[in-house]
């Protein structure tokens, strides 16, 4: 059994899929469909990652799921795949290796199956936990006892494993002890060969879809809307609240600014997906989240979770909205939201995709004169030497970005030398005119380098988790220092006067 524990903790942190079988790819490269065993489903994530977020918790043994397990437990090695429709999940940066059937990835979102995930997760936990032993139902803390003495501590333990609730174990260990046929299965059930047993999956590669979009989507925002297709008993997003109940106050108040300034040439979408026109637009979560990366809500520790994330965003302007005593700091982030987007659209998004273009160049190079032996692509380049368009691709790949991950890092650097001009209230920064576009270059391209360099290097972990951590955060920090003494800029504490802590 302990050997059996191994391969399940294996799988946590693998950021890859492995196939039984040699799989098929669409010649557009957006699509691989093919079969798995159960142990590469157990951790796929399914909640706000660069790849999507799926809506759609674990609901527990209803209808629907009891069939899922019936099924299961009559016949996991054989019928099972040809009973059920299969999962769907969504890649962010795959690469693909077809000799070892394996295709690896930076992120990923379990857009459909959660239901038939979580059921195998459960089924995997509840024989571990008992081994031999009689099976009964569980208390919370034995659960969370089980995984902290079993399982590393580490992101996917902390996304996945709390979902493991009590309640839910119960109701499957209720069932059985209800159904002896069922209860004999699940006691001859053999661990090792129920991971071995197979499913249909379906990859969608976000990078390839997102590239041939009329609309300009992220990758988030790609995976998020084939999440929510995928799960159309849950169609309500936290957007769509938050922009719905919300859309007065925030013209009124937060988006004030913006709107007076933007004239309607930049259109407000509440909702993803709701403004049809071919009319520049922007999304609430683009406006909101450079807000958050200035910590004018938050303690410091709390930006680096918060600026990648959606619900926590929402909440915190949730919260400001409901407390009467913070109309200056409303009137504030009223006119940083303007500010803050203007940096944007007019610094970092021509300074990002100029520099993508240069280090495409400056990568292939280093590929083609062996530079890059060390680094996760270094399998690749080797197969893919002699075609250029393919190693092109390669290096693509690698270099892609987020703006996301990116801009809330330089707003979080630059917070200080954000300023007032005291004769109109209006926002500054403390730079001279003739050298702001020098100042972020320079700072943008260190903080898009390490960014790019970092995936070189092989994560960890997931690359949601490496954009919410401290250490990302902490990219750029010399070269600001440096710029500031070059440039003789004086910090102020603008940002930290009107500060207001939302709980």
């Amino acid at each position: 059994m302990d050997k059996v524990l191994d391969m399940v903790i294996d799988k946590l942190s693998s950021n890859n899929i492995e196939f039984a079988e040699p799989f098929y790819m669409s010649n557009d490269k957006k699509t691989i469909m093919g079969e798995i065993p159960f142990s590469e489903i157990l951790f796929l994530e399914y909640r706000d990652t660069e790849a999507g977020s799926n809506p759609r918790e674990y609901i527990g043994l209803k209808k629907t799921n009891e069939s899922i397990i019936k099924s299961l437990l009559k016949d996991y090695e054989n019928m099972f795949r040809f009973l059920h429709s299969g999962i769907i999940v969504s890649l962010v940066n795959p690469i693909i290796d077809l000799e070892r059937k394996l295709v690896k990835y930076d992120d990923c979102c379990l857009t459909n199956g959660n239901q038939t995930r979580f059921i195998i997760l459960i089924l995997v936990v509840l024989k571990l936990i008992f081994r031999e032993k009689e099976l009964n139902t569980l208390k919370q803390k034995q659960i969370n006892l089980f995984i902290k003495n079993n399982f590393p501590d580490n992101p996917i333990t902390r996304s996945i494993m709390p979902y493991i609730k009590y309640d839910r174990v119960n109701q499957i260990t209720n069932f059985l002890l209800k159904n002896s046929k069922y209860l004999k299965s699940f006691k001859e059930l053999k661990l090792e060969y129920f991971l071995k047993s197979r499913i249909r999956i379906q990859l969608n590669l976000i990078n390839s879809i997102v590239d041939d979009l009329k609309d300009e989507l992220d990758t988030y925002s790609a995976g998020t809307l084939i999440a929510e297709a995928n799960n159309d008993t849950q169609k309500v997003r936290a957007d769509d609240i938050f922009g719905n109940k919300y859309k007065n106050q925030l013209d009124e108040n937060i988006f004030k600014d913006f709107i007076v300034k933007y004239n309607n040439n930049v259109k407000i979408e509440y909702r993803l997906g709701e403004v049809v026109e071919k009319i520049d637009k922007v999304h609430i979560l683009t406006l909101l989240r450079p807000v958050v990366a200035t910590g004018i809500l938050t303690n410091e520790k709390d930006i680096f979770n918060f600026t990648n994330k959606r619900d926590p965003i929402y909440k915190l302007f949730e919260r400001l909205l409901n407390i009467t005593k913070n109309k200056q700091t409303v009137s504030i982030i009223s006119k940083l939201i303007p500010f803050l987007y203007n940096i944007r659209e007019k610094y970092v998004k021509p300074i990002l995709e100029n520099y993508r273009r240069e280090l495409i160049r400056k990568y292939k190079e280093k590929a083609l004169m062996g530079d890059l032996e060390n680094s996760i692509i270094s399998k690749d380049i080797i197969e893919a030497r002699a075609d250029d368009s393919k190693l092109e691709k390669i290096i693509k790949n690698i270099v892609n970005y987020n703006i996301e991950h990116i801009l809330p890092v330089l707003i979080f650097r630059i917070r200080r030398i954000i300023d007032e001009v005291p004769e109109n209230g209006n926002i500054k920064l403390n730079i001279d005119e003739d050298t702001i576009f020098d100042f972020f270059k320079a700072l943008t391209e260190v903080i898009y380098g390490k960014y790019v360099e970092k995936k070189l290097g092989g994560l960890p972990t997931s690359l949601t988790t490496l954009v919410r951590s401290k250490d990302f955060y902490d990219i750029g920090s010399e070269c600001y220092e440096t710029l500031i003494r070059t440039y003789k800029l004086n910090e102020s504490n603008f940002i930290y006067r009107y500060r207001i802590l939302i709980k």
